[in-house]
């Protein structure tokens, strides 16, 4: 059975492994330790994981936890390699965007994707995230290509919201574009690529 949790810098060695393979890789912008180190410390931003039988077999990244018009990002979503086709990735998704609502009062919940993260996009889909804009150029590949990111957004039913498409475009430009971009899904992150652009 499979339960979720927030994760903690004790977390530190078991998220950054799960982010090592080629197939994961090449959805992510910045990986590794320093990356996970920096977020676990920064207050705007939260990992969850997801663990099967005491094991983690996934994460997520929250951001965006303080932002004023309360528009939640899911900055990254992985699952381990062997562990995926067993539907951690909807799990990690779900919770996220529970915690997102339900913790810390999301108005929105948004990630960005590259395009070409089929089935990534199409699990998010599913999940009732809804592509609004695709960013050109918004990702960096491993050989120094650009590539584009569709940007995805997840809106509870509250009339009168903010419009994610206010957000400040600067906010949080230090974190890699688009690691939302895999889950269960493809490899494994919500996003995608380095970015160089972005957010709703």
């Amino acid at each position: 059975m499979s339960t979720t949790r927030r994760g903690a810098l004790t977390d530190l060695e078991a998220v950054t492994a799960l982010e090592t393979s080629h197939d994961t890789i090449r959805w992510l912008g910045e990986t590794g330790l320093e990356w996970h180190r920096r977020s676990f410390a920064d207050p705007d931003q939260e990992h969850l994981l997801v663990e099967q039988d005491g094991k983690p077999v996934g994460f997520a990244v929250l951001s965006g936890l303080l932002r004023r018009d309360r528009v939640v990002e899911i900055r990254r979503v992985v699952v381990g390699d062997d562990m995926r086709g067993h539907g951690y990735g909807r799990v990690l998704i779900n919770a996220a965007v529970e915690r997102a609502y339900n913790q810390y009062g999301a108005s929105k919940v948004w990630l960005d994707v590259k395009t070409t993260n089929v089935r990534a996009r199409s699990l998010y889909e599913s999940e009732s995230f809804v592509a609004t804009r695709t960013v050109p150029g918004g990702a960096i590949e491993p050989d120094g290509a650009g590539g584009d990111l569709v940007v995805m957004v997840h809106q509870a039913e509250e009339p009168g919201a903010p419009d994610a498409g206010t957000r400040d475009e600067t906010a949080g430009a230090d974190a890699p574009a688009g690691d939302a971009s895999a889950g269960d899904a493809s490899a494994g992150d919500a996003s995608a690529g380095d970015a160089s652009v972005r957010r709703p």
